[in-house]
C-alpha cells in the first residue's frame, strides 16, 4: 500500500479474524477500501460521477439482501453490487461495481423510450385525502420515489414527502413538461398559466384588482413540494415535475426564502442515512376585492387554492423530528404576520431575509409541530 494514497487505516478484530478498512484516492475521488484477510485484497467502492448520471437515462436499481429490486438513491455503489439499469421491464442492463472500483459495463447508458414513473393509490393513514405514491412497479414490486397527499374534490395537494439522500454533485435538471396523472381537468392543468391566474383574480377580486396588473405578470407558479434537486438520478428528477406535486407559490418567495431552505437542508444530510422531509400547504390566501371584502384565492374556479402557508418538516427517517419552516405565502402583506398556533417558534438555523419578497418564515419546534 502506497503511503501517499491511505488516508484513514483501521483494524477491527472479531473471532479470530481481521479486517483492514481505509479510504484511498481512485481518480481523485474519495472512496472506501477494504482489504480482507480471506485473500479477496484491496476492494474499491464505485463512485458514480456527474457525467455517468447526466448521460444516462435507464432506471438506476439494484437487489437487496432478499433479492428484491430497490431504486438506487445514492452516487456510492458498494463493490460487488450488481446495478440492474431498465429501460422497460423487459430490457434492462447489468452492470457489477469490481474490486477496482470501475464498473464491469461502462456507463453513460442510453436506451430508446424509457418507462416513465407512474402513479399508484396507496394506503396511509395520515393522508386525509387520498394517498399516491410516486414510482415504478418492477416484478410486482412498487419502487417508491416519493408520496404524495391529494384533496381531489378541490384539486388540492396537501403534502409531499420523500426521503433525501446526501450527494455531493448536482447534475443539471433535465427540461420536462408537467404532468396531470388524469387528476386534473384540462382547465385545472392549465391553471397555473399567466393568462389564467389574471383573469381568475379578475374574476374573485374585480376588473380593478391591482394584484396582478397584467396577463403576463408572473406572480405566482407552480411550487414543487418535493424538490427535482432532492433527486440525483435524470429519471427520478423528472417525475416531481407533476400537477400531483406543486402548489400554487408566490414567485419571489420559490426562488427566496424556500429555495435557501431547500439548499440548506441538503447541504447538512448526512453521508449514513436520509432525512425524511414532509413540504405542504396550510389553510387559503384570503385578498381583499375591489369593494373591501376578503375573498379566498383560487386558480381554478372554487379549485386549486392558493396556500395561505407553506410548511416543510425536517425528520430522521426514524421520525424524530429535527427542524420546521413554516413561510407565509403572499407577498401583498407589508407586515410580518402572526404566527399560526401550531407553531412553538424557536430560532431557525440559518439566516433568512425578514421580507415579504422572500417571504416572511418561521421555524418552530419540532417536537410540537402536529404535521
Amino acid at each position: 500500500m502506497d503511503g501517499s494514497q491511505i488516508l484513514l487505516l483501521l483494524l477491527l478484530c472479531a473471532m479470530g479474524k481481521f479486517l483492514l478498512v481505509y479510504y484511498c484516492i481512485h481518480d481523485n475521488v474519495l472512496q472506501s477500501c477494504a482489504f480482507s484477510s480471506a485473500g479477496r485484497g484491496v476492494r474499491s467502492d464505485c463512485q458514480i460521477a456527474q457525467y455517468m448520471v447526466e448521460g444516462t437515462n435507464r432506471i438506476f436499481t439494484y437487489r437487496d439482501d432478499s433479492g428484491a429490486f430497490r431504486l438506487q438513491r445514492t452516487e456510492i455503489v458498494p463493490a460487488g453490487v450488481t446495478l440492474c439499469m431498465f429501460c422497460t421491464v423487459t430490457d434492462w442492463v447489468e452492470t457489477q461495481c469490481q474490486d477496482n472500483g470501475q464498473f464491469s459495463v461502462a456507463m453513460p447508458m442510453t436506451c430508446n423510450e424509457p418507462m416513465r414513473p407512474t402513479v399508484t393509490r396507496i394506503r396511509d393513514n395520515e393522508c386525509s385525502g387520498t394517498m399516491y405514491a410516486v414510482g415504478y412497479t418492477i416484478e410486482g414490486q412498487q419502487l417508491e420515489l416519493y408520496r404524495t397527499c391529494f384533496d381531489a374534490s378541490n384539486a388540492r395537494v396537501l403534502y409531499s414527502q420523500s426521503d433525501v439522500y446526501y450527494k455531493s454533485f448536482f447534475p443539471r435538471r433535465p427540461w420536462v413538461e408537467f404532468v396531470a396523472d388524469e387528476l386534473f381537468s384540462p382547465r385545472e392543468a392549465t391553471a397555473y398559466l399567466k393568462s389564467n391566474i389574471y383573469h381568475a383574480f379578475n374574476y374573485i377580486y374585480g376588473d380593478g384588482q391591482t394584484y396582478l396588473t397584467s396577463a403576463r405578470s408572473l406572480v405566482i407558479n407552480r411550487g414543487h413540494l418535493v424538490a427535482s434537486a432532492d433527486f440525483l438520478f435524470v429519471d427520478q428528477m423528472s417525475s416531481t415535475f407533476r400537477y400531483l406535486n406543486v402548489v400554487p407559490q408566490f414567485k419571489s418567495i420559490n426562488d427566496g426564502n424556500w429555495e435557501k431552505i431547500e439548499r440548506w437542508v441538503r447541504s447538512i444530510i448526512p453521508q449514513s442515512t436520509p432525512f425524511r422531509v414532509k413540504t405542504g400547504g396550510i389553510g387559503i390566501l384570503m385578498l381583499a376585492d375591489t369593494r373591501g371584502v376578503f375573498q379566498q384565492a383560487y386558480l381554478a374556479g372554487s379549485k386549486i387554492p392558493v396556500p395561505e402557508w407553506t410548511y416543510k418538516v425536517v425528520r430522521e427517517v426514524g421520525g424524530r423530528g429535527l427542524y420546521v419552516f413554516l413561510t407565509y405565502n403572499c407577498t401583498f402583506q407589508r407586515e410580518r404576520p402572526q404566527v399560526l398556533n401550531i407553531c412553538s417558534p424557536v430560532s431557525c438555523p440559518l439566516s433568512l431575509p425578514n421580507t415579504p419578497h422572500d417571504g416572511f418564515t418561521f421555524c418552530c419546534d419540532p417536537k410540537q409541530f402536529p404535521l
